[in-house]
């Protein structure tokens, strides 16, 4: 049988520690990928508030330049109203010195004008975020309560606590998006990473089960062929033994010899059959397939047969389709239709016991069923009579002769046709038949077969 190149041991380690080592490197690669852009994303949230503090100073530096040049004046000299303080009264009251006072939402700046007088100036905030606009169009103005804790959010100073600097949120969510983009970059290579070590590792392990299986199979394979080897070659000993020993008259020798030479042609059928199945089992043969006529060979088959149909009493029925072309090898195929009429005349019952060969097309497939009036299969025996040197455990079949390789090396042949063989029974006892189905397949007339 057809063996591939096996895996070895060491192959096996170096594949597991190469496997091991790549995912230890990864899973590192991607704990720290994800770090580092954890780090650049806090990063870039503390220069977010850094710059925002900038500019809550500049405004805060503005103010003071605005209250500059609202309180140089001469003193007892009423100022005029600016931008900032719109609203400017004086009244009747000396204050202390500056101070800032604070009426619900008013703030107002109050200062001394003379001894009688004091100004009162109110703060326009709105004046504040006009000028912040104009100047960091990035920026706006807002009470601290409205900034929602925002990374480029800064908290002005006196006198202007309650309110902060808040930058445009669009510029913040394109820093979260690059952030969550190069997660999910990080995160799609390591889910890909990871998927293709798992195919790796079921490819693996497919093939370490097929391996296994065509070890066994091989196993098999050997223990078959030593069974079925010993059998013929001890009865040829025995007998070649018992002739010699001069313990027989004639008549028993000529028996002898008889039985030796059945096992020698027993002895000659497994030969060739394990030569069919180094050939063509696991597509080690190369077909050559050529349109060829198959109503011909199967004919040419059922007339080899017919001789062994007589010598077993079984009436050999035929209904061929005349001129039927496919392509197909014809030394192969005729080992094909060579085992299936074997298999049918070799477990046939009945009185007397039929086999049916019909060969017709249907849809551009040539159908070839070959059915028995024989011992049956058991729906659970169906695909098993087809894997090498199986035999089925009823006492017809175990008293019939047989190597258990002649319909799977069938099936292999077929197969490399691109074919399909089955096999279909009502059960034991009601017969079998095998079902050959080769695509490509027409029927031509005559003159066209010829040429």
């Amino acid at each position: 049988m057809a063996r591939g190149p096996r895996l070895r041991l060491g192959q096996l380690v170096l594949f597991a520690v190469v496997v091991v080592l790549l995912n230890f490197q990864f899973t590192w690669w991607v704990v720290n990928s994800l770090r580092e852009n954890r780090k650049v994303l806090e990063l870039e949230r503390e220069l977010a508030r850094a710059a925002a503090a900038n500019v809550a100073l500049e405004v805060a530096q503005h103010l003071e330049k605005a209250v500059q040049r609202l309180v140089t004046v001469p003193y007892g000299v009423i100022p005029a109203a600016t931008e900032e303080f719109p609203v400017l009264e004086v009244v009747p009251q000396r204050a202390s010195g500056f101070e800032w006072q604070r009426s619900g939402s008013v703030l107002a700046l109050v200062w001394p004008l003379s001894r009688q007088r004091s100004a009162v100036a109110q703060l326009d905030v709105a004046a504040l975020s006009r000028w912040l606009a104009s100047t960091h169009p990035a920026y706006r103005l807002v009470r601290a309560t409205d900034g929602g804790g925002a990374p480029g959010q800064a908290a002005l100073p006196e006198p202007l606590s309650g309110w902060a600097v808040v930058g445009e949120e669009e510029g913040w969510q394109q820093v979260r998006a690059a952030y969550r983009q190069r997660v999910v970059a990080v995160v799609g290579g390591a889910v890909f990473f990871f998927a293709a070590i798992g195919v790796a590792v079921g490819v693996l392990w497919s093939v370490l089960r097929r391996e296994g299986m065509r070890e066994l199979q091989h196993q098999n394979f050997v223990s078959g062929i030593t069974h079925e080897l010993k059998t013929p070659i001890a009865g040829i000993r025995l007998a070649i033994e018992t002739v010699l020993s001069g313990r027989v008259d004639a008549a028993g020798s000529r028996q002898f010899l008889s039985n030796a030479l059945a096992d020698a042609d027993r002895l000659a059928d497994l030969v060739t059959k394990v030569l069919e199945v180094t050939r063509f089992a696991g597509g080690a043969h190369r077909l050559q397939l050529a349109p060829n006529d198959l109503s011909q060979l199967v004919e040419e088959e059922l007339a080899a047969a017919e001789r062994h149909a007589k010598v077993r009493g079984v009436v050999l029925e035929s209904a061929i389709e005349p001129f039927i072309q496919a392509p197909f090898d014809p030394e192969a195929l005729a080992i094909v239709i060579s085992n299936l009429l074997e298999n049918a005349l070799k477990y046939a019952q009945g009185n007397p016991p039929r086999v049916w060969v019909r060969l017709r097309v249907v849809r551009g497939e040539a159908i070839l069923e070959v059915e028995d009036t024989g011992v049956g299969i058991s729906p659970e025996e169906l695909e098993a009579i087809f894997e090498p040197f199986y035999r089925s455990s009823d006492e017809v079949t175990r008293r019939t002769p047989g190597t258990g390789i002649g319909l799977f090396v069938a099936r292999e042949i077929v197969a490399a046709h691109r074919g399909r063989l089955v096999a279909w029974s009502r059960g034991r006892g009601l017969g079998a038949v095998f079902r050959m189905v080769l695509p490509g397949a027409s029927v031509v007339s005559e003159d066209e077969l010829s040429e």
